[in-house]
């Protein structure tokens, strides 16, 4: 066969090769496809699984309501702190895993706890845990737990000062979802490292109140963010021309007891 005979066959050739090959390439690609998709299903699918499992099982959680000691107000939905006949009563809104919160009560519960112990102040603690919601995560239920366990032992106050200020809340990295940083805050407080406290962080004792507290919030329109400080009806934290400074604080409170 002569040369010029052969030509259009070995350019035939190579012509079916590169078709062939991609074919070929087609294949791997629609197979490779296949997997990836496959693949992002199985995940989404158990990422929804997770999911549901998680909230059927805080949905299943049936035990009986259990307010901590000495709760106070309607449902016992209050936790307070200082003489119940102090002449001024802030009303304290916080989640434990709200950075505003842990700001507020890091410049303020110094100031707070002198106005508690001089008998002219009481503070209402509602002990929120919405960020959850917001940011996946369990920190501001495990937590709210927690300090209602501090409560059953008669150092809510001081475990409710050491979680604010060390270490500072994340919403994002979830701090608190980890039982034992709670638990490891409570030893460092007399009256807490004990058998009591630790079964009542690890068991959830309080975690149905603490969605009682929640519901209960999530009832009412007037307050909308945390934190909220509310003196005679007003959140002193929304007050920009007069900054909630522990100065600002000590003269509102001495202002109620002259009255």
């Amino acid at each position: 066969m002569s040369a010029s005979a052969r030509r259009p066959q070995n350019r035939q050739a190579r012509e079916r090769l590169r078709a062939e090959r991609e074919r070929a390439a087609r294949r791997t690609r629609r197979v490779r496809q296949a997997s990836l998709s496959a693949g992002v299903a199985a995940v989404v699918i158990t990422l929804v699984t997770v999911t549901i499992v998680i909230q059927s099982g805080r949905d299943r959680d049936t035990r009986p309501i259990m307010p901590p000691a000495g709760a106070s107000g309607a449902d016992s939905l209050v936790i307070p702190v200082g003489r119940a006949d102090a002449p001024t009563t802030l009303t304290v809104y916080e989640d434990p895993r709200c950075p505003g919160c842990a700001q507020l009560e890091r410049e303020l519960h110094t100031t707070i706890n002198k106005l508690e112990d001089a008998g002219e102040l009481r503070v209402d603690y509602h002990v929120l845990s919405f960020v959850d919601r917001i940011v996946p995560g369990s920190g501001s239920r495990n937590a709210a737990n927690a300090l209602a366990a501090a409560q059953d032992s008669g150092r809510f106050r001081a475990f409710h000062d050491a979680l604010f200020a060390s270490p500072p809340p994340s919403e994002t990295e979830d701090t608190f979802g980890d039982k034992e940083t709670l638990l490891a805050l409570g030893k460092e407080i007399d009256g807490l490292n004990t058998a009591k406290f630790a079964s009542a962080v690890r068991q959830g004792t309080h975690d149905t109140w603490v969605r009682k507290v929640q519901a209960d919030f999530d009832g009412q329109t007037a307050i909308q963010a945390t934190p909220a400080v509310i003196l005679n009806g007003k959140d002193l934290v929304k007050d920009q021309d007069h900054p909630l400074t522990p100065q600002r604080l000590t003269d509102l409170v001495k202002a109620q007891s002259l009255r």
